[in-house]
């Protein structure tokens, strides 16, 4: 039942954004909610494209395409995770689920002009909303005993992060209910001795 609870989670997430703007867009800050369900802690996240690539417009040549592929591969390969979170006790957490969501990943270009018409929200020809910003909202799903501390260390991959926002209520909307140093992101005390 609970790998239930969370696939609904990350569906609705993913359903939530279908735009290129997905909230809070600050260069410099990951936005962080984060939501316990019993054994299982929920992070969403919210980055500007800024700071994960290193460019907002759209990813029209050869190199920022495969800038996208290999940050994404950062990001979303289990193998990677342990350098975006830190689990006291180690071992405390397992990845569960990752999602997603930007219009980076949605890109294309047609080389025929009669293809070039969008069909779906999918159908991604230029990204980044009317002012030209772009975020990546991610979601990640850990199962997890009894954990004393989280770090989250995404500063140490993307360097340019140096703020982490906090938003109460698991939601990303609002006002961050506190802001720190990206280096003294922890959180304390989640799950079931």
């Amino acid at each position: 039942m609970k790998l239930i609870s969370v696939f609904f989670v990350m569906l609705f997430t993913s359903q939530l954004v279908a735009g290129p703007l997905q909230g809070p867009h600050q260069h410099g800050s990951l936005e962080v909610a984060i939501i316990n369900d019993r054994d299982f802690l929920i992070f969403k996240m919210l980055m500007p494209s800024e700071d994960l690539l290193g460019f907002e417009d759209s990813p029209t040549t050869t190199e920022k395409k495969e800038k996208v592929s290999s940050q994404y591969e950062k990001l979303y390969q289990e193998a990677a995770l342990p350098a975006l979170f830190k689990f006291i006790p180690a071992g405390a957490c397992e990845p569960q689920a990752a999602d997603m969501v930007s219009d980076m990943l949605d890109y294309h270009e047609h080389d025929d002009i009669k293809d070039a018409v969008s069909t779906d929200a999918r159908d991604v020809h230029s990204v980044g909303d009317a002012e030209g910003h772009s975020d990546f909202l991610l979601n990640y799903v850990f199962k997890c005993k009894k954990v004393d501390l989280i770090q989250i260390t995404f500063h140490e991959v993307f360097p340019s992060i140096k703020r982490v926002n906090y938003y109460g209520g698991g939601e990303l909307k609002g006002e961050p209910v506190l802001s720190v140093d990206a280096a003294e992101a922890f959180s304390e005390g989640f799950g079931e001795e």
